[in-house]
């Protein structure tokens, strides 16, 4: 098996044993994707509900009948299930190349426990080598890659917009040292809606699919 199949199975192992019924979130991604394939149907009767990230999950969540949360929660979720583009080795995280994570951040924000699932691939000592992306507000564009510049000189802007419809900047080439304070910092400028760092609301559990199994990494 592949090694987010192996992840994603890891995942499953860890939540069959929870009790419930369950409220939980689903992320976006590859690996969530085979997560939510193959595995949260075995789990459909510990479930209570079911709030997506993205278009793309809820489309999928919906074609393995599965009813999906039209709101924001309103209480707090048992478990955020969703992968990574990066995590360092203290389990800060780059989140955002489907241009989700703004949406992510909040479920995970909701969430008593968040399960991240990845490869190994996505195991970096410092985050940035992946692109930090960036929702802003289309008024904001010039002012908001302004402000980054201090980051990195190259910024680029993805064609497609967010599920929010707003612009997403990527910002290149980036050593991200202290992500909590990068998160804050980018969060804090006029007109960015989120950042795709996730140092504030970093998972509890990393889990990473190897190839021949898994191994899980507790914050």
């Amino acid at each position: 098996m592949s090694e987010k199949y192996n992840a994603a199975l890891g995942a499953f192992e860890t939540i069959k044993h929870i009790d419930g019924p369950l409220d939980i979130g689903i992320g976006t991604g590859s690996t969530t994707d085979i997560f939510t394939e193959n595995f949260l149907p075995k789990l459909r009767e510990n479930i209570n509900s079911i709030y997506s990230s993205s278009v793309r999950t809820t489309n999928l969540l919906k074609a393995l009948n599965f009813k999906v949360e039209e709101n924001r929660p309103s209480k707090m979720l048992d478990l955020y299930i969703d992968g990574a583009d990066e995590v360092d080795k203290t389990l800060n995280l780059i989140k955002g190349g489907g241009g989700a994570h703004t949406n992510e951040k909040m479920i995970a924000s909701f969430s008593n426990r968040f399960i991240c699932i990845v490869d190994t691939s996505k195991l970096v000592e410092v985050l940035g080598k992946f692109p930090l992306p960036i929702e802003v507000f289309a008024a904001n564009k010039q002012s908001v890659t302004d402000e980054c510049k201090k980051y990195t000189n190259k910024i680029t802007c993805r064609e497609n917009l967010s599920d929010n419809g707003n612009l997403l900047l990527d910002l290149h080439d980036m050593e991200i040292l202290d992500p909590l304070k990068i998160e804050k910092e980018i969060k804090n400028i006029t007109g960015v809606i989120e950042v795709g760092i996730f140092a504030v609301d970093k998972p509890q559990l990393v889990i990473v699919g190897e190839e021949d199994g898994y191994n899980s990494i507790e914050s």
